[in-house]
């Protein structure tokens, strides 16, 4: 028998007020840039889950920063690294770290994908030739830069293409208990990029540049830095996300057991 959270509005808490409705949950018209680039292996591999390695060496990562004018949680800006990995000899982008600037968004994120979603200030903006992305946690505390040029447009198969891997992790509860869940997601977007009369999708391929040069411990993107950038683009698009599907589960393992209580 499944839970009654309150009827048409009770995908999810608080009872009889869900913050956020049942996926699929769409987005129309997103703003999505990244630069694909090197890493350290030693430093992305700290970041990482058991059973869940970088596909090559050195490392592959993306940083992705998003405008999205209209979603199922209203407007708000999103930013992210994503890393090439292999597990159980499947290829994805693992998602290890992950800033939203807005609550239902989050809330939805670390629930039902298990993204490690944080809120941070977030800034989208375009100057001269340049997109400029920033993101500060705190206001003041620079985590990361992100800077592009839309030089030509790209073609299709220069972006390569791989569901997205996240880990759900909810803690105990209860000390004699393990943990509600610990599981690898996979989660395999659908949509359609944008296009113009004349140009075709609207996939723009540039110089970028990405820093993460203020070092945070609270925050520790700067584990996972350019040592080299590869491309840089940015695309238009609507896709929607639906639920996903468990590809690992921890506990299944038998990987954690519940905790002794103290004394």
């Amino acid at each position: 028998m499944a839970l009654d959270l309150g009827g048409r509005s009770g995908f999810s808490m608080p009872l009889g007020g869900s913050l956020y409705p049942a996926p699929p949950h769409h987005f129309h018209g997103a703003r999505q840039a990244w630069a694909t680039y090197e890493a350290d292996g030693d430093k992305v591999r700290s970041m990482l889950p058991p059973g869940v390695d970088p596909d090559s060496d050195p490392p592959i990562c993306q940083l992705w920063v998003c405008d999205y004018p209209s979603t199922t949680f209203g407007p708000y800006l999103e930013a992210f690294v994503m890393v090439r990995v292999r597990v159980d000899g499947v290829r994805y982008w693992y998602q290890p770290v992950i800033f939203t600037n807005r609550e239902p968004a989050l809330a939805a994120g670390r629930e039902i994908w298990g993204f490690a979603k944080k809120l941070a200030d977030l800034q989208w903006r375009e100057e001269a030739e340049q997109i400029i992305f920033t993101i500060e946690r705190p206001l003041g505390k620079r985590i990361a830069t992100f800077a592009m040029t839309r030089d030509r447009i790209a073609k299709a198969d220069e972006v390569e293409g791989l569901p997205v891997l996240s880990l759900r992790y909810l803690p105990p509860s209860d000390p004699k208990r393990p943990p509600a869940a610990a599981e690898l997601v996979r989660l395999d977007p659908t949509g359609a990029l944008h296009e113009s009369p004349g140009l075709g999708p609207l996939l723009w391929a540039g110089r970028a540049s990405v820093t993460m040069d203020s070092p945070s411990e609270v925050d520790p993107w700067s584990r996972l830095a350019p040592l080299k950038i590869l491309t840089g683009h940015v695309h238009t698009t609507d896709f929607s996300l639906p639920l996903g599907e468990v590809v690992k589960d921890y506990l299944a393992e038998g990987l954690f057991e519940a905790s002794k209580p103290a004394g």
